[in-house]
C-alpha cells in the first residue's frame, strides 16, 4: 500500500468496539478479530475519516515527538499493510 497515493478507508462491514485500553475490530464475514492498542485505536479512528497515510503519520509524529518520523512511518505502513491483508482496510487512489 503506497503512502503517497491512496486514501485509506475502513471496510464498512467491520465492527469497531472501543475499550478502556484499546479497541477490537471484528469482521463478521470472516470471523476475524483484531485487537488494537491505544495507538492502533488512534490510527484506526483516523482511517475511519478516510485520511491519507501521510496525514496520519504526520499527526502521530506531532503527538509522539519522542519517536522518530522514520520509525512511525515504518510502523504505520506495516499496520496498514497488515490490516489491508486481513480485509479490515481498503485503499482508494
Amino acid at each position: 500500500m503506497s503512502n503517497e497515493m491512496a486514501e485509506i478507508r475502513v471496510n464498512q462491514n467491520i465492527v469497531f468496539r472501543e475499550e478502556e485500553e484499546g479497541a477490537f475490530l471484528f469482521d463478521p464475514d470472516s470471523g476475524r478479530i483484531f485487537h488494537l492498542n491505544e495507538v492502533g485505536t488512534y490510527v484506526w479512528k483516523s482511517c475511519m475519516k478516510a485520511k491519507r497515510p501521510e496525514q496520519i503519520i504526520q499527526a502521530l509524529c506531532l503527538d509522539f515527538s519522542e519517536i522518530s518520523h522514520k520509525q512511525i512511518e515504518r510502523d504505520c505502513m506495516k499496520f496498514f499493510d497488515d490490516l489491508g491483508r486481513l480485509g479490515f482496510l481498503a485503499s482508494e487512489a
